[in-house]
């Protein structure tokens, strides 16, 4: 896709998006096969300009809304493709965290093709950095990188072992293709074709400006703020972060809601069941309500970050327990409807089993464990300190 010479407005992109629903739905029986999306998929998601939702303008991204607009697209794909919801959402925004990268690092990876997608690990299994001359020198392998075959690029969350004593000081850091190896490991029941494989780096330097500390861009201003001035690339970090994963799942919620209507409709003597009618009620609730505190929490990130006020523990605090709540919302949803599907709803093409494995991939990710944020909350709250494990100290 060419870079944009008009605005581009989340509307527009939400009927691109429904446009090419029918597509990845035809395509998720041999995305499953394959375990990763199409590259026919991947195409039609591109060709739609879905990846540049947050891409900075000047190489011709769209800087739309954070948050509205990963409910808003996932509202659309997660019905026809939850894998496809996932891969969009989190490859979508590892444009933004581009961004917050010093210019050099921008241009590296857009300056000459803007079409270029960027994919991510953030869990370091046995990868590890060390500071050489003029950066750092990389090896090791990284787990679960969500759509890594169709990109060019990758940001690894790398430990940078000082050998000093100290504890590891983490990096984003910003490698091309040739850098890394894709592993075949991805085998899932839920979110199968997402190609989540492990990456596996041999040993590669990474230049100082193709780092990001994120430390740095979690609480004070990212070097990439100096050349994009949207609020985005001035958001913390890894408080904004989980929208991208928890906004999927209100779509793929969505989904199932619509499939169950539609088998229950086709069954008027069990349409007409109040209990059927109350459990179905009690779903389009919760989806409801996830949405609602994603929108409320969004809104406040971008009006403090927008008008250069500090973020608040509390406000973090907040958006971590409400992301989590919000992705064990959709699954309480999808689970009270699968329960009542019938045998046919027990099919390996029923679209509601599938949603409710889809989702419960979702609720398993690292950064939506309801545990650990429900205790950063209540801990907040309480004005005593959470260890890792959710354990309140005194």
């Amino acid at each position: 896709m060419a870079v944009a010479k008009f605005p581009v407005t989340i509307e527009t992109l939400v009927e691109r998006a429904r446009a090419i629903g029918p597509e990845l739905q035809a395509a998720a029986a041999e995305a499953d096969e394959l375990r990763r999306l199409p590259d026919r998929s991947v195409a039609a998601l591109r060709d739609a300009g879905l990846f540049r939702v947050f891409q900075p303008a000047r190489f011709g991204g769209f800087e739309l809304e954070y948050g509205l607009t990963q409910i808003e697209l996932a509202n659309a794909i997660g019905p026809a493709s939850g894998s496809a919801a996932w891969v969009q959402s989190v490859i979508a925004c590892h444009a933004w965290v581009v961004g917050m990268y010093p210019k050099a690092a921008q241009d590296a990876v857009w300056s000459e093709d803007p079409n270029l997608l960027v994919a991510s690990a953030f869990g370091p299994s046995t990868g590890r950095g060390k500071p050489v001359d003029g950066g750092y020198w990389l090896e090791g392998e990284w787990e679960f990188s969500s759509g890594v075959h169709a990109c060019d690029w990758i940001i690894l969350n790398a430990p940078i072992l000082s050998g000093e004593g100290r504890p590891p000081r983490l990096l984003f850091c910003l490698l091309p293709r040739e850098d890394y190896d894709i592993l075949d490991t991805w085998r899932s029941t839920g979110l199968r074709a997402t190609g989540s494989h492990h990456v596996s780096v041999k040993g590669a330097f990474i230049p100082t400006e193709f780092t990001l500390d994120t430390g740095l861009a979690e609480g004070q201003r990212a070097p990439g703020a100096a050349v994009n001035n949207s609020y985005l690339y001035r958001l913390p970090l890894w408080t904004a972060f989980p929208f991208n994963i928890a906004a999927p799942a209100i779509g793929i919620a969505r989904g199932a809601i619509a499939a169950w209507v539609e088998a229950t409709k086709a069954r008027p003597e069990r349409a007409g069941m109040p209990t059927r009618q109350m459990r179905l009620a009690e779903s389009c609730a919760e989806v409801d309500a996830a949405e609602a505190l994603l929108k409320t929490d969004a809104a406040a990130l971008r009006n403090n970050t927008a008008a250069g006020e500090p973020i608040s523990g509390e406000l973090r605090a907040r958006c971590g327990r409400d992301l989590s709540y919000a992705a064990q919302l959709c699954m309480r949803a999808v689970d009270r409807l699968m329960g009542a599907v019938g045998a046919h709803g027990l099919r390996d093409d029923s679209a509601i089993a599938r949603a409710r494995a889809d989702v419960y991939a979702i609720v398993n990710h690292v950064g939506l464990t309801w545990e650990g944020s429900a205790a950063r909350y209540g801990a907040t709250l309480l004005g005593v300190e959470s260890t890792p494990g959710g354990i309140a100290k005194p």
